[in-house]
């Protein structure tokens, strides 16, 4: 009948714009479509006379599973307590007579039935009264006279529409009322796309957009650590939307889907999406996607619980293994829900609410609500909630015996308003400021007299302007413009894209009669079973842990692979972000990203974290330290090493002008002795911090002693072996002490004037030398072995020394210091070839290194000291008569005699002349006389007298 009507105004070719003609066209074909649709018989919606005219849209009913019939059961909360949400906040606008200065607001209320199309046909509504509205001037006849048109009654433009719930009859009816410029706002549609104003320019909100929702949940995901989830989404525009915007969030998040299901609401499609679901739980590991986030229609969670329920096999106490995190859509007071086994299903659900909170005048406003009053009988719903809620009848015979609905009060126990009262009540004030923003500048002195004669005296009219609203001026110039405090006290305004402010509660479902874990006694005195958790607005999300179902330590997991331990890094299976096997890194380095390790640079090691490098020179820097093992033992024989030697000079400095001490040359025996000693002080010099002063020292000490040693046991054997090896009667050259102290200076200062040179070519200094990769060494700045080539000439002196001491073991008895010397060499060779391979052996622990040095130089003092002096210091202390002169010589030179056959007379004869290291022993007499018998030349008197 619309359309046909529409068709006949059309054809009297109306003075209407291009634009307008276009609208009307647009709606003749909508209509036309829309006759296929199976409609009721009577119109579902209520009218509310005033003034000017708010539309609204609910879902009064659900959606009929029956094709025949367009609308199923009906709604209380998310219908009835929306309808009457509107109409208390027209009574509250309306009693304030300088809100409007007196312009009532009424209302035209339709019933969507959760039906897109159905909504659509019943939107028509609006703009019948807008086009019935039209004045016969704005039309001819085809002849060119004035149309003849009856008379009728003034109708009433809807100046805006509260609506819809569900984003699909928002979509549509948006796209409806875009073509006459009629404002809407939605105070429950959350699509993404309703933000577009180029596809829906006249759509305002007073929720959030799906895509804040999408980022609160991702951000609950990231505070528990859920890495991997599955999403479950209807197939209609709220689930689609909602669900992208969930991914797209994820992606940012690093959250991966494990699955996606796509349902509708049908048996097969719920049962084929549980059974995957399950799948992707993964009972026999740790791991899975545990977590299933949910952008569903509210009809279809309860049979997606139901199916879950026997699927899994669910029964109380079992351990939970599907945890919802559910979007606004869940209706935490539909008893459908929690029914039967449901209840096991939906134990733990994490679901999202728009932050709302109770309006205690509304609830006592619903409450005072029952058959017979007024406001009872204004809405035509209420009846048919009253005979379905309470199983009564209406207007029974007295004589029946069916229960009255009449005799029915509503009680406070259980009740619980709808969630979304708060925001239905904030979209008519919305528009109730914006209509008064907008006649206070167009009608500013218009008024309509409350006074009962005058308003009912004539028609009231109100101004041209306020009753015929440019939609798109009310829109931009007033509607988004709005700001006030709301029914409970908070502020509110739109966003530039007419959404409303963004905040959500975080519930969780803990039915008392299943579990009592953590239920504090504030949700034991709680009637409901669900428990607020936490909340979220604007990127601040804020959780109870105290409230959450589980305890702080065991939280549930829902990732693809565990994370790997420190030190180990990501290889990602198959380019799956989520889902990764732990490959360890190796011990030097770090991790630039969870996928790729790095080696850091030399003498740099990896934090505890295994994130970075640290500088191992400023925190673990090793060198000898003085409490360590490696440092005491060589400290110690060091110390017994200078004691011992400063005994022994002692015991020459007192015994000094004895026998012995003189026989065994004084002079190098105190160059040995001091050489000894400079040995011992180099073990100091090598367990010192390194410097410049210590390298110094250490490239010229130790080499320096080492050639002072060596020289004068070199000079000591040299001369014995000349001495010896000597065929003619000539005195040997070289053999007094000041020649032998000569010689062994200009032997040690080739060492000592090499070490300078070297030290003048490369300037002593320290460096870090790096033997591991976990390890910085302080030591000198020249290496290893160019410190043993600076030893090789103290090594030819040994060589030497003990080529001689070979040379010289056959001499006589008395002569026996050779021998001496030569097992000291012996030893030291021993000593320092065992130190080269072990040196070389333990390169990576510098540690023993060092202490190895300081023991072997060490004991090549200590052999020396021991080989040589300790038979001396025997005599001096122990065998005191053999340290005198004697008075009679002849026997020990008779024995001389006879064992000495190579002396010459000459050289006899010199050396006896004057009491030396060889005659010390003997008496003056016994000197003279030996000096005589030199005078004659035998084979068994040319040799010294007595040698010791």
């Amino acid at each position: 009948m619309l359309y046909l009507h529409i068709t006949s105004r059309l054809i009297m070719k109306p003075k209407q714009p291009p634009l307008t003609r276009h609208m009307f066209s647009v709606l003749a074909l909508a209509t036309q479509i829309l006759t296929n649709v199976n409609v009721a018989a009577q119109v579902r919606q209520i009218r509310i006379p005033g003034d000017i005219l708010i539309g609204g849209v609910f879902p009064v009913h659900s959606k009929s599973l029956n094709g025949d019939e367009p609308c199923g059961e009906i709604a209380e909360t998310r219908g009835v307590h929306r309808v009457e949400a509107m109409l208390y906040a027209l009574d509250q606008i309306n009693s304030q007579n300088d809100f409007l200065r007196g312009y009532k607001l009424g209302a035209l209320i339709l019933d969507s039935c959760s039906n897109p199309a159905y909504a659509l046909n019943q939107s028509l509504d609006f703009v019948r009264d807008m086009i019935g509205s039209s004045e016969a001037s704005d039309y001819v006849c085809l002849d060119g006279s004035d149309p003849n048109v009856k008379k009728q009654s003034q109708k009433k433009n809807v100046a805006a529409v509260v609506g819809g719930s569900y984003s699909s009859v928002s979509v549509q009816l948006a796209n409806l009322l875009r073509l006459f410029r009629i404002a809407q706002v939605s105070p429950a549609s959350t699509n993404a796309d309703l933000s577009d104003k180029n596809r829906f320019e006249y759509f305002a909100r007073t929720v959030p957009s799906d895509d804040y929702q999408a980022m609160a949940m991702v951000e609950i995901a990231v505070r528990f650590k859920w890495s991997y989830v599955s999403l479950v989404y209807s197939a209609d525009e709220y689930g689609e939307l909602g669900a992208d915007a969930f991914k797209k969030e994820a992606r940012k998040k690093g959250i991966c889907i494990a699955l996606e299901e796509r349902i509708q609401n049908k048996k097969e499609s719920f049962t084929e999406s549980v059974n995957n679901l399950v799948q992707k739980l993964q009972p026999e590991k740790n791991v899975g996607a545990t977590v299933v986030v949910l952008f569903v229609g509210t009809e279809y969670i309860p049979d997606i619980l139901r199916h879950t329920a026997e699927r899994m096999k669910l029964t109380a106490g079992a351990k939970k293994r599907i945890i919802w995190l559910a979007s606004e859509s869940w209706d935490r007071n539909n008893d459908k829900y929690t029914a039967g086994d449901n209840r096991l299903a939906a134990q733990g659900a994490i679901v999202l609410m728009l932050a709302s909170q109770k309006v205690p005048s509304f609830e006592e406003y619903f409450m005072s609500l029952h058959p017979g009053t007024e406001k009872f009988e204004r809405n035509k719903w209420l009846r048919e909630l009253w005979q379905v809620k309470y199983n009564c009848v209406f207007d029974a015979l007295p004589e029946s015996k069916a229960h009255r609905c009449e005799d029915i009060k509503q009680s406070n126990e259980g009740f619980n308003a709808d969630d979304k009262v708060q925001f239905v009540i904030d979209a008519v004030y919305a528009i109730a400021h914006g209509l008064q923003a907008m006649k206070n500048a167009v009608c500013p002195d218009d008024a309509i007299e409350n006074h009962w004669i005058s308003r009912y005296s004539k028609q009231p009219e109100i101004c041209h302007a306020m009753q015929n609203i440019d939609g798109s001026d009310f829109y931009q110039n007033y509607l988004l413009k709005v700001s006030f405090n709301d029914v409970v006290g908070k502020p509110f305004h739109f966003s530039p894209q007419g959404d409303g402010p963004a905040s959500y509660t975080i519930l969780t479902y803990k039915p008392k009669t299943l579990s009592k874990i953590r239920r504090t006694a504030e949700d034991e005195g709680s009637q409901s079973d669900y428990v607020e958790i936490g909340h979220w607005s604007e990127n601040n999300l804020t959780i109870y842990e105290e409230q959450l179902w589980w305890e702080a330590d065991h939280t549930p997991v829902s990732v693809c692979s565990m994370p790997c331990k420190i030190g180990f890094r990501k290889q990602l299976i198959k380019d799956e972000q989520c889902c990764w096997a732990c490959s360890k890194c190796e011990d030097y380095e770090y991790l630039i990203n969870e996928t790729h390790c790095v080696a850091c640079e030399q003498g740099w090691w990896p934090t505890k974290d295994r994130k970075g490098c640290f500088d191992l020179s400023l925190s673990q820097l090793k060198y000898m330290r003085w409490r360590s093992m490696y440092s005491l033992v060589p400290t110690i024989l060091a110390v017994f090493g200078i004691i011992a030697t400063l005994s022994v000079i002692v015991v020459y400095v007192i015994y000094n002008e004895t026998p012995v001490v003189k026989a065994s040359g004084r002079e190098l025996s105190y160059i040995l002795l001091i050489s000894m000693i400079m040995c011992y002080c180099m073990t100091f010099v090598l367990l010192s911090k390194p410097s410049a002063l210590i390298c110094a020292i250490k490239r010229t000490g130790i080499g320096f002693a080492f050639s002072c040693l060596y020289a004068a046991m070199f000079v000591k054997t040299n001369r014995i072996f000349r001495i010896f090896s000597t065929r003619t009667a000539q005195r040997p050259r070289f053999i007094s002490p000041i020649s032998q102290v000569v010689m062994t200076s200009m032997l040690a200062g080739v060492q000592l004037i090499g070490s300078l040179i070297w030290l003048f070519v490369v300037p002593p200094g320290w460096r870090h030398h790096y033997p591991t990769r976990d390890q910085v060494v302080l030591t000198c700045n020249v290496p290893d072995h160019h410190f043993l080539y600076s030893l090789a000439y103290d090594g030819g002196l040994i060589v030497l020394c003990t080529i001689y001491a070979v040379k010289t073991r056959k001499v006589p008895e008395n002569f026996n210091e050779t021998k001496f010397i030569g097992f000291s060499m012996y030893t030291t060779c021993v000593v320092w070839l065992s130190w080269i391979f072990f040196f070389f052996g333990t390169g990576s622990d510098f540690q023993i290194q060092t202490s190895s040095l300081c023991i072997s130089i060490s004991m090549s003092a200590n052999v020396a000291l021991a080989c040589i002096f300790s038979p001396k210091l025997w005599i001096i202390l122990f065998e005191k008569h053999k340290n005198v002169r004697k008075q009679e010589g002849e026997s020990m030179l008779n024995k001389s005699s006879r064992s000495l056959g190579n002396c010459s007379s000459r050289l006899c004869a010199n050396s006896i002349d004057e009491p030396n290291q060889y005659t010390a022993l003997l008496s003056d007499s016994t000197r003279r006389r030996s000096s005589r018998k030199t005078s004659q030349p035998t084979s068994t008197s040319s040799a010294q007298d007595t040698f010791l």
